[in-house]
């Protein structure tokens, strides 16, 4: 018998601290570019924040584009 890797879905409070500890580091890196260390790391820490929303809803775009159409218009 083989044995199943538990294969777990990451939790949103997990995803989000990735992601911004990400922006965050990609922040820090682009520093120099800018010159400003606050404002790359808040810009940062925001890319992540949104790409974490981005990353952990619920439900997928396009079952919203079509629930219109459920609809009878007469």
């Amino acid at each position: 018998m083989s044995k199943k890797k538990n294969k777990r879905q990451a939790t949103a409070a997990e995803m989000y601290a990735l992601c911004v500890t990400v922006g965050l580091i990609i922040g820090l890196g682009l520093t120099p570019l800018m010159g400003n260390l606050l404002i790359m790391l808040a810009g940062g820490a925001v890319v992540g924040a949104l790409a974490a929303f981005l990353l952990t809803r619920n439900t997928p775009r396009s079952s919203h584009r079509h629930a219109h159409r459920r609809h009878h218009h007469r």
